[in-house]
């Protein structure tokens, strides 16, 4: 099958590429799975495995995003007998001679394929599989057009060497996008979206001067500094809580359809209603931790000058203070509403279980006394964990192991948790 494709001829080290575009069904149709870079049949397997359900992910974005969009896949060339045209840009007897170098001139061209090329992708392969099955599935997406790097490839044992350098420097220099990028531009996140519509308009969390953070920190970190005396919590925290108080409406629906949910609304902008009822939530749900905790009346009656929140992290300090607590708070509330219980109720109950970070259960669990620091030994489970056993809930998994960690890590093959502060174990 002969085609001819517009294109840039590029150099950049001793790459020579070409810049084109594909549309989709040039994709579906040109560009074979990655198997050429490696002899062994068990290594080209290896590369296989590798494209995971993110394939899906990729599709289901590419049919319900309208404004989706892709940045540049680089596709591996071999066999066949590619020929470049370039095309010679003439005077224009309006704006005249182009203002164009030699060499720039020569790079621009036609790429001419006459069907016996072999064509795989060196990065982007989840993008090129996830473009195939979104046009198999939505066929109107065939003529959507991507962005394509050619590069050439040649079947030799040096060849091949080369091509898995550039496979593997493409992936190693790439940055990846980061939780604070996500929080702050995405627009197809729910959670991101809803998290900075908290920190602008929700009168808890919103500055009411634009220089100011108004107990948020904005940092990229998701704890906070051991100095800092004015912030209640981090932006990313925020953002953690946001999807974890959210319930979708899936009445008696198990918990594998929740995540799957909750996973969509990160990558697939979900309705104005939806992302509404994710801000409700979430705003009902500090309304009700402002409504049960007297120390969050106290900071937010007062001014960031005032550093209230230092006052309650001195000496490791409240619990809910730290946003490791907060997290580890928000998740045993969600895990109380799944078993029936309104939030309010939730939040009530875990807001009388012991707050104080230097005694007992959570001396040596999260604040070290004799360094005077955060422990970081155990996940977000175990501490949610506690908290719902000092509710007189079972936590979410039976085999845990509160008590023996628990002894573990205070030093004492005796001690015990303080018994629930209220309820029996359910």
């Amino acid at each position: 099958m002969n085609r001819t494709f517009p294109a840039l001829r590029c150099k950049m080290g001793e790459w020579i590429y070409y810049l084109t575009f594909f549309t989709f069904t040039d994709v579906k149709e040109w560009i074979k799975p990655t198997d050429q870079i490696h002899q062994s049949k068990q290594l080209r397997e290896m590369i296989q495995r590798a494209l995971t359900n993110n394939v899906d992910s990729i599709a289901d974005y590419l049919r319900q995003q309208e404004e989706h969009f892709f940045n540049s896949v680089v596709v591996g060339v071999y066999g066949g007998a590619p020929q470049w045209f370039p095309i010679e840009v003439a005077r224009s007897p309006v704006l005249g001679e182009p203002n164009l170098k030699e060499n720039e001139k020569a790079s621009i061209g036609v790429l001419q394929f006459d069907g016996s090329e072999q064509l795989f992708a060196i990065d982007g392969q989840h993008r090129v599989e996830g473009i195939k099955k979104a046009i198999s599935e939505e066929p109107s997406l065939m003529h959507d057009e991507l962005s394509v790097l050619l590069v050439a490839h040649e079947i030799t044992d040096e060849g091949r060497q080369r091509t898995r350098r550039l496979f593997t420097t493409l992936n190693k220099w790439a940055k990846p996008v980061t939780k604070a990028d996500i929080i702050a531009l995405d627009e197809d996140d729910a959670f991101a979206i809803v998290t900075r519509r908290l920190v602008e308009e929700f009168p808890l969390l919103r500055s009411e001067n634009r220089h100011e953070t108004r107990f948020v920190h904005f940092g990229s970190q998701p704890s906070l500094n051991k100095n800092d005396n004015t912030n209640l919590t981090t932006i990313r925290t925020i953002y953690e809580i946001c999807s974890t108080v959210y319930m979708p409406i899936l009445k008696n629906s198990p918990d594998n359809e929740r995540k799957s949910k909750i996973d969509s609304h990160r990558r697939i902008r979900p309705s104005d209603d939806v992302i509404d009822e994710i801000y409700r939530q979430n705003t009902s749900y500090w309304t009700c931790l402002v409504a049960n905790l007297p120390e969050y009346q106290e900071l937010f009656a007062s001014q960031p000058t005032d550093e209230v929140a230092g006052k309650f992290r001195t000496n490791g300090g409240h619990f809910m203070f730290r946003p490791l607590g907060q997290q580890a708070f928000s998740r045993a509330v969600r895990i109380m509403m799944d078993r029936s219980m309104s939030m309010e109720d939730s939040v009530q109950a875990l807001s009388n279980v012991p707050m104080n970070l230097n005694e007992p259960p959570w001396k040596m669990i999260v604040w070290d006394s004799r360094q005077e620091r955060i422990i970081r030994n155990f996940g977000q489970q175990y501490l949610e964990g506690i908290l719902l056993f000092l509710v007189g809930q079972r936590p979410r998994r039976q085999n845990l192991g509160l008590l023996p960690k628990y002894r573990k890590y205070v030093g004492d093959d005796h001690a015990t948790l303080p018994d629930p502060v209220t309820g029996t174990l359910l």
